[in-house]
């Protein structure tokens, strides 16, 4: 078997797909890439049992073969090639690979031992738009805590009804839930909608993809498939697919959790806030990350201040439009700078009931996009 493709684009093959190949001393052959011809066209995959991601990438091929090889080996050696023609040819489970003056072999494995990655029933089939899925998943990613032992609780939740889709991520102490739109392409949704949990690490894996292989001269680049099955999903963006199952459980009934009749709303410019905020910080105690937020309806402005024994203590106060009733609540700084962090510069709405009940950060004027915060006893 032999192959002939450019450096780029064998690279940026690699790249995508390799992300989910490591060190696995149970399976080693885990930490392998699958190189596979099959009638011409040239496929690379990896997968670490939970996620399977397969790149077809442009070449030429003078027969059908497949071998696997280190996944770290081969990725960091093609990506100090030259971009240039790369010619490999298949021999003895051996990957002899050549560019210009550079030569090099690398062992390989069976491709029979390579774990097959599951095809998935295309009961369900969604259009979804790469710019609102690439903005939402920031927003609601970092609320997720992957390490929680709740399982439901370690992937996000895509709530599927009257053509939008709530995604929601939770750790118990915050909630994110940002909205997109949808297509169903083939398939029905019952009345009652659709709710499916997809682990963090597969939809980080989502973004990563959709965020780095974007080619804008592709036809569909701003468009990805998304099939769903009893218990597996497929992702499809351009010549890329991921596999993965799905998280069985109960998610927590969110819209229940979401605060109403707010006694307090607070619109602040973005980029004040933060800087209050992050000055606030830097006299916190490790163990609570406490601020205190002070809202004076009468004087239009919020105070934030914080307190550290050892250290001193800082108070700002920074202008904003408040309407309602003047209120107080502490809040873990780190909570109210992740959201913050992946909204855009402008204006956004605080909005508050007293400080027991769970306050919210959103845009002005717009709900699609909703972070709830539990507060802290004082």
């Amino acid at each position: 078997m032999k192959l002939t493709i450019l450096q780029k684009n064998l690279h940026q093959g690699l790249a995508t797909v390799s992300h989910v190949a490591g060190k696995n001393a149970n399976m080693p052959i885990l930490n392998n890439i699958l190189l596979n011809i099959k009638d011409g066209l040239i496929n690379l995959a990896a997968t670490n049992l939970e996620i399977g991601i397969t790149k077809q990438i442009r070449g030429k091929a003078d027969k059908d073969g497949s071998i696997t090889v280190d996944a770290r080996v081969l990725s960091e050696y093609v990506a100090l090639l030259p971009n240039e023609k790369v010619d490999i040819q298949l021999s003895d489970n051996n990957l002899k690979i050549s560019c210009q003056n550079y030569q090099t072999t690398i062992k390989g494995q069976e491709a029979q031992d390579f774990p097959i990655i599951p095809q998935v029933d295309k009961k369900i089939a969604f259009d979804l738009t790469v710019g609102e899925l690439k903005e939402a998943l920031s927003q609601v990613l970092f609320a997720i805590n992957p390490g929680d032992n709740r399982a439901e609780l370690t992937g996000i939740l895509f709530d599927i009804k009257d053509k939008k889709i709530n995604l929601v991520a939770t750790d118990s102490f915050r909630l994110a839930k940002s909205e997109i739109g949808f297509k169903l392409d083939s398939g029905k949704i019952g009345p009652d909608g659709l709710k499916i949990i997809i682990p963090f690490k597969t939809m980080q894996e989502v973004l990563r993809i959709i965020s780095t292989t974007a080619d804008d001269l592709t036809e569909g680049a701003d468009q990805l498939k998304m099939y769903l099955s009893d218990n597996q999903i497929l992702f499809v963006y351009q010549d890329v697919e991921l596999v993965s199952r799905l998280i069985e459980g109960r998610y927590p009934d969110y819209e229940q959790v979401m605060p109403i009749n707010f006694k307090t709303e607070t619109i602040i410019e973005r980029s004040d806030f933060m800087r209050a905020i992050k000055m606030a910080s830097i006299f916190t105690s490790n163990a609570t990350n406490a601020i205190d937020l002070a809202i004076d309806s009468v004087q239009q402005k919020i105070t934030i201040e914080a307190v550290a024994g050892q250290v001193g203590s800082q108070q700002a106060e920074v202008p904003a439009k408040v309407d309602g009733q003047n209120n107080n609540i502490r809040l873990n700084y780190r909570y109210i700078l992740d959201c913050l962090n992946v909204l855009p510069n402008g204006q956004i709405a605080f909005k508050m009931i007293d400080d027991i009940a769970a306050c919210q950060i959103n845009l002005p004027g717009n709900d699609e996009y909703q972070y709830i915060i539990v507060p802290l006893r004082k």
